[in-house]
């Protein structure tokens, strides 16, 4: 390194109180994969002193645009990255950085689609005009700090609006292309078969969705598993595999392996690797063995990509289970769809350099590079699941993410989607906020069900768009049960409908689904 810094400056032209800018902030490579760096944020702005071995950056900060959201939102110099310079520390406006990002990367977009054949509406047009102007203001203005970051602001706002409109209009647009999918998987995972009146369940679910999962946590689930050794519950299970299959439900098995805080028993902690390995075999065996073809694919391991990590296995040893996991599963039954499920698509975890609470004792690596390197390795797996939860990204983001998993040409599923229907987003472990609006809102306005609506209209329109994206599941159904407060489809174990499940069967009857 130069010894040379970057700062960038947020210049705070909002009307409201904020907060606008977030202290968390990280830094991806010119790939997209995030990076450990040396990041301060003060009084005079954001200061980049080290990035490692990284010769250029993107900046990712979230930052409050009144009229779209707080969301975190990358600058990257218009495509080009940053540099350290040898000679000199380099200064930038945020604001303008930000916003001409955003214009610039919905400009690459529009001209990638247009070359196929696809043209925008006039209201697109109209919008990223806007935003192209102000950008062009702001440029005029670039020596003259506020008045470039005031023109900047309007230039990211309509550069989001126009963003998220455009990559909805293309997804439309191949869905007419594309016609009918017969074959594509909407889904839900299940547990509220026993979290509310089995029937009444099964009407709702039945539905809108033809694919469940059936969820086999150690501990920590609806009812565990396996929380002492060798003392695996399969009744509740089967009971509930019969009845999806009555009904021509296509299920998934999750997880084989799992070791969240959240799920992993004492005893499992207790094991060496030899002995992980020589569970983890017999797990496989019985479990696998006992559904047989009933259930059609699994999910072998869960966020083992340096995020959910209790056992704290290095790089290698996670590498190495994976591909033993998915070779016993082969032998056990060759007809399984193997998945491995990544969560954090993001991977900001790697800056703040955590396995969920724990401090990392090896280098980490995003669930791309981790995908990556069982690519590389030969593991023997059939799809990726890319986990879709709101966590304050904007849907032009996420689709910039998952669009990377394509180069293995494996199937996607998009394993876990959710947003909030009240509010702002929390997981279920959170004390509830009561008085949400002293926040900033996320996403457009505060949560509420026809928001949720929205949020899963645009996620499962990009999926059922993209050809290599098989499937697309909600998680999960029932308030009070949801990984996110106020997630489920349902508000209650009454069967009060939300907005979103009646959109879903909206957008199904639009794509002649039934």
């Amino acid at each position: 390194m130069s010894g040379k810094t970057i700062r960038f400056t947020p210049h705070y032209v909002q009307k409201g109180r904020g907060p606008h800018l977030d202290d968390f902030i990280f830094l991806t490579d010119r790939e997209g994969d995030t990076f450990k760096a040396d990041i301060k944020l003060n009084n005079n702005g954001i200061i980049i002193q080290n990035t490692g071995s990284a010769e250029d950056f993107c900046l990712n900060v979230r930052w409050n645009v009144e009229g779209y959201g707080y969301l975190t939102m990358p600058a990257d110099n218009g495509g080009e990255c940053y540099t350290f310079s040898p000679f000199r520390n380099l200064e930038y406006n945020l604001n303008y950085e930000l916003a001409r990002t955003r214009v610039s990367r919905n400009r690459y977009r529009i001209e990638h689609f247009q070359r196929g054949g696809w043209f925008p509406s006039q209201e697109l047009q109209s919008l990223r005009n806007l935003s192209e102007n102000f950008l062009r203001d702001a440029t005029k203005n670039i020596s003259h700090d506020e008045i470039c970051a005031e023109f900047s602001q309007k230039a990211l706002l309509y550069a989001l609006w126009s963003g998220e409109i455009l990559e909805m209009e293309k997804a439309r647009w191949d869905i007419e292309r594309n016609g009918v999918r017969k074959n594509f998987l909407f889904g839900c995972d299940s547990r509220g078969y026993h979290q509310m009146n089995s029937r009444l369940f099964m009407e709702y679910f039945t539905e809108v969705f033809n694919y469940a999962t059936i969820t086999h946590y150690l501990i920590g689930d609806h009812v565990n598993f396996e929380p002492n050794e060798g003392e695996k519950h399969f009744e509740e299970r089967d009971r509930l595999l019969d009845d999806l299959r009555k009904h021509g439900i296509a299920v998934e098995g999750r997880p084989l392996f799992w070791t969240h805080t959240w799920v992993t028993p004492e005893w499992l902690k207790e094991k060496s690797f030899s002995q992980l390995m020589a569970y983890l075999e017999k797990h496989i065996r019985t479990v696998v063995g006992h559904y047989g073809d009933r259930i059609q694919g699994w999910e072998v391991v869960n966020e083992l990509h340096d995020w959910a990590n209790e056992l704290q296995l290095n790089p290698d040893q996670t590498i190495e289970l994976t591909r033993f996991a998915c070779d016993v599963i082969r032998d056990v039954n060759p007809n399984i769809k193997i998945l491995v499920n990544n969560c954090c698509p993001f991977g900001e975890y790697v800056q703040k350099g955590l396995w969920h609470e724990i401090p990392a004792k090896y280098p980490q690596r995003t669930p791309f590079q981790f995908t990556k390197q069982l690519v590389e390795a030969g593991v023997d797996f059939d799809a990726v699941g890319v986990q879709v939860y709101f966590t304050a990204k904007t849907p032009m983001d996420f689709i910039r993410v998952i669009e990377r998993y394509e180069v293995f040409g494996k199937e996607i599923q998009l394993a876990e989607v959710g947003a909030p229907s009240r509010g702002i987003t929390q997981e279920f472990i959170e004390e509830d906020i009561i008085d949400y609006s002293t926040q900033p809102y996320e996403w457009h306005r505060h949560w509420d069900e026809e928001l949720q609506a929205d949020w899963l209209e645009e996620i499962f329109t990009y999926a059922y768009s993209r050809p290599l994206i098989k499937a697309a599941n909600w998680y999960d159904l029932i308030d009070g049960f949801a990984f996110l407060k106020s997630g489920g489809l349902l508000r209650s174990p009454r069967g009060e409908r939300k907005a979103a499940l009646d959109r879903l069967k909206v957008l199904q009857k639009k794509w002649k689904i039934h």
